[in-house]
């Protein structure tokens, strides 16, 4: 598994956050499988596998456990997270976070075990794995 650390400058010039992630999603899951459900800002993903998983990360920093929910329906892994602001008796003079609720979907191949998906929270990153089905091996049947 290979990593680039290095920035995406093209993301500055692209018209919104989610061609790189439609992309990426394309590349790994095949054409068509991210579903765009929110048009604010959403939380950063990075997407990958190794031989037995798909592994998502989703930088929430900020954001509580309870505060995210993660649904699978129809082939479809659904991430909801809310940012909230605090309720606090100051004034405000800038303020550049994003405060309130988004939703990213991805849609997973047929060759995922819904049963394996789990996920942690740990240090503002929200990482999600989902074991890959072994593919079915030819059984040598004996004949009486």
């Amino acid at each position: 598994m290979t990593r680039s650390l290095s920035k995406n400058r093209l993301q500055e010039f692209l018209p919104n956050n989610w061609v790189e992630f439609d992309t990426l999603l394309g590349q790994v899951f095949g054409p068509n499988t991210a579903v765009r459900s929110a048009r604010g800002p959403a939380a950063r993903a990075g997407v990958w596998e190794d031989g037995s998983r798909y592994y998502v990360e989703l930088d929430v920093p900020g954001v509580a456990r309870e505060d995210i929910g993660l649904t699978f329906e129809k082939g479809v892994l659904q991430i909801d997270i809310e940012r909230k602001q605090a309720e606090e008796e100051q004034k405000g003079l800038h303020d550049e976070r994003y405060y309130g609720k988004t939703t990213r979907k991805l849609g997973l191949p047929e060759t995922v075990d819904p049963e394996s998906i789990s996920a942690e929270l740990a240090n503002g990153v929200l990482t999600v794995s989902i074991a890959k089905v072994p593919e079915a091996q030819p059984k040598r049947i004996d004949i009486k």
